[in-house]
């Protein structure tokens, strides 16, 4: 058999130029349907040129076509991983680019969050900048026009397009009852790479070819201007996307991470589009304003119609949707910057604006699943100026029976302010006296998870699930005791103890943020640095028997001080120490855990533990000032080495 030759001719990526872009460009020089070139390189499997390409495409070449696809190009590996959207894994968090499912290698998108409904474009870019190249075969489809944060041509001041001005159509993109078109009429030759590809009239069958509209792309008129506003903005995002950009977060300006900054912009353009037209007021221009009026009505009627259709919940129709039109995501992006721009207070102050009170309940309950538990995770900036206003959870498990509505809106403190495990000063100060008996930690935590309800609704699960308890294992869950012993009091008893808790809250000069201390130390463990330093300052111990300081001591050790400055248990504390065990360790230090506590909480007359739970205390406290203080201070040095200082507050 002989030996497939590489193409006749090739090109050279041009910078920022998508696959798709660059398959357009090497079909025209070849005179070859993009179909065709996609089989020849390994992009389409070998005798199905009608096929249609996979969106999937958009993230990278598959691995097992990189070789065939380098050898017929005559590309480097570095050109072609500059295709795909890959590139940009790690700083825009939506982007999964994966191995595959084996034999196709294909790499996975998160096409939902990623890919605006149309591939925008700018005529001025596909014109070209008059080099002989582009003159030839056009400027470059780029990959950032797939994305729905790119909006606006910063080099040429305008909006993109997505519909071809000629057939009113959607360049490519989502057509109704189709999937998501890659490259329209991929069977025809010898269009230019800025010629509309919509199919007018479909072909049929293999000989039949569709006939395709033809428009140019590439032609300057009816462009529409984007004000410096929207270009600073785009601008901001578009540095984000190359390596070594940074943003701000929320408070006084710091450095962020990118991932956190789109995320952000994700979750208050969400909140934009389903309290509209609350943040009308906020929109750059009466032009974006409109645009984004016209998406919300078009959600709001896809919403109706699917409600009538099913008895399903129209949410995620109204409120997943992307725009297409630039104009529209141009104005929700600034929308989101001005809120996101200023301290914490002033950010919530903002978001407090756009949560009137009559707004919807499933608009409120979209936003706060968006804030609280979605991946990517949103900063911990928003999440922080979020927090007092989301007074509502998700159902979390459990009979939906099981819910409720807040019944307390405290103006000073909300959840974030409840420790997992009640206080003891509170628990002396207010439930001790009623005699808990055998049922005092079921007690403390049942007061914690009701406060937390009575503040942010939701069932006790939830309460539970957000104070960090265990929902599998039923630790919230009211025992037999406790449920006798509630009974055994007088009526509303234990709920006048806790509204006294509640009255104690409000009068509080000062409150501490338990959630985001929880949030700051869910995986941490003393470093071996910072144990080595606690056992350097123990008295020595007298006699052979010496005290036995190894890594299951510093686990333990961890956990007391992950106690201590949470007001957790223990046995809610992480074990990164311990889970880097085999299983037969782990289960020798699981049975040896609750002596070690006990020592630790009572160590009697036993000096070293009395000196050992002295040091970790004050470790403990230090570390709770650290968290507390970190935003104010910009703290990070005292944190190092821990898993905590990764997700310190700015």
């Amino acid at each position: 058999m002989r030996q497939p030759r590489p193409l006749p001719r090739s090109l050279v990526p041009l910078p920022g130029e998508s696959l798709p872009g660059f398959l357009l460009r090497l079909s025209c020089r070849l005179n070859q349907p993009p179909a065709r070139i996609a089989e020849l390189t390994g992009l389409a499997p070998a005798g199905r040129i009608g096929a249609s390409l996979p969106v999937t495409l958009l993230a990278g070449i598959p691995e097992s076509a990189i070789g065939t696809f380098a050898f017929m190009t005559r590309l480097g590996a570095g050109e072609i991983a500059r295709l795909g959207m890959s590139a940009w894994q790690e700083r825009y968090p939506p982007l999964v680019a994966g191995q595959g499912d084996g034999a196709s290698g294909r790499g996975r998108l998160n096409g939902h969050l990623i890919l605006a409904p149309a591939t925008r474009y700018c005529p001025d870019c596909l014109a070209g900048d008059g080099s002989a190249i582009q003159q030839s075969f056009g400027g470059p489809w780029l990959r950032a026009w797939h994305l729905p944060v790119v909006f606006a041509c910063p080099v040429h001041q305008r909006l993109l397009e997505h519909l071809c001005p000629e057939c009113g159509q959607l360049v490519r993109g989502r057509r109704p009852g189709a999937h998501f078109s890659l490259l329209p009429a991929t069977r025809v030759a010898g269009l230019h790479p800025a010629q509309c590809r919509t199919e007018l009239v479909p072909g049929r069958g293999r000989h039949i070819l569709p006939d395709c509209c033809g428009a140019r792309l590439d032609q300057p008129e009816g462009r529409r201007p984007a004000s410096p506003e929207l270009i600073t903005v785009q601008d901001k995002i578009l540095d984000l996307l190359r390596p070594g950009g940074s943003g701000r977060t929320l408070s006084e300006g710091q450095p962020a991470s990118p991932p956190g900054y789109f995320a952000d912009l994700q979750a208050v353009g969400l909140l934009a589009c389903s309290t509209w037209p609350e943040a009308r007021h906020l929109s750059p221009s009466e032009e974006t304003a409109s645009a984004i009026d016209e998406h919300v009505a078009s959600l709001r009627r896809q919403a109706a119609e699917r409600q009538q259709a099913s008895p399903e919940p129209a949410a995620r129709v109204m409120f997943g949707a992307i725009p297409a039109d630039a104009a529209a995501s141009a104005g929700l992006a600034c929308i989101a910057d001005r809120v996101l721009t200023g301290t914490t207070d002033e950010v919530r102050e903002k978001l407090r604006q756009l949560l009137p009170g009559g707004t919807a309940k499933t608009g409120r309950k979209a936003w706060a699943n968006r804030i609280t538990r979605s991946s990517p995770a949103c900063s911990d900036g928003l999440q922080e100026a979020s927090e007092p206003l989301l007074r509502g959870f998700s159902k979390a498990g459990g009979h939906p029976r099981g819910r409720r509505n807040a019944v307390l809106r405290p103006d000073r403190w909300g959840p974030e302010n409840i420790p997992a495990f009640l206080e003891q000063a509170w628990f002396e100060d207010h439930l001790a006296c009623l005699d808990c008996g055998s049922t005092v930690k079921a007690a403390r935590r049942t007061a914690a998870a009701t406060l937390v309800q009575w503040t942010a609704g939701g069932s006790i699960g939830d309460a539970a699930h957000y104070l960090g308890f265990n929902p599998g294992g039923g630790q919230y869950a009211p025992t037999s005791d406790l449920a006798r012993w509630l009974a055994a009091l007088e009526p509303d008893q234990f709920t006048r103890a806790l509204r006294e808790i509640t009255l104690r809250l409000d009068q509080a000069s000062s409150l501490v943020n338990y959630q985001r201390r929880r949030q700051m130390l869910q995986d941490w463990a003393l470093t071996e640095s910072e144990w080595n330093d606690i056992i350097s300052r123990l008295p020595p111990v007298p006699g052979p028997n010496q005290p036995i300081l190894d890594d299951r001591k510093r686990q333990e050790a961890s956990a007391f001080v992950w106690a201590r400055a949470t007001q957790g248990e223990p046995r809610f504390a992480p074990r990164p120490i311990e889970t880097s065990q085999p299983d037969p360790v782990r289960r020798v230090w699981t049975n040896r855990r609750a002596n070690t506590w006990h020592r630790l909480d009572c160590p009697g007359r036993i000096v070293h533990y009395t000196e050992l739970r002295s040091l970790l205390i004050e470790h403990a406290d230090q570390l709770a000032r650290d968290i507390d203080d970190a935003r104010d201070k910009g703290l990070t040095a005292g944190l190092a080495g821990t898993a905590v200082t990764a997700r310190l507050p700015t």
